[in-house]
């Protein structure tokens, strides 16, 4: 009989390995933060993650709109290197929307964290 109990024990061990295996998780992770990304969208997202904008590099089409998103714990500001655009202080869960009527390359940064910076392309 004990015998038995071990041997049930190591088969129910070994088929939770095997179903522990066979299940996958979904990386629901903004994209990298050195990413590119091309939209036809009217609204964009960017995500402020871990000291990044996440994608780096956004195109859009004239007259769209992007949302900047604050995901850190601590404070952010968008700032374009042009002064075209400039967001208030954004705290985590904060939002930033700019509408974009004019072509060209829009470089920004945060000027808080100056090593962080984005490139948003109006085609």
């Amino acid at each position: 009989m004990k015998k038995h109990l071990i041997l049930v024990l190591v088969a129910l061990a070994g088929v939770m390995v095997m179903v522990a295996g066979c299940t996958s998780s979904s990386n629901t992770s903004p994209s990298p933060a050195n990413s590119t990304v091309t939209s036809t969208a009217s609204q964009n997202p960017v995500a402020i993650q871990n000291y990044a904008f996440s994608p780096s590099t956004l195109t859009i089409q004239k007259g769209a709109n992007v949302t900047w998103t604050n995901y850190d714990s601590v404070q952010h500001h968008v700032v374009s290197d042009s002064s075209a655009f400039s967001s208030p202080l954004l705290n985590k869960g904060d939002t930033y929307t700019h509408q974009f009527n004019n072509t060209g390359s829009f470089s920004y940064i945060c000027s808080i964290h100056p090593y962080m910076k984005g490139t948003i392309v109006v085609a």
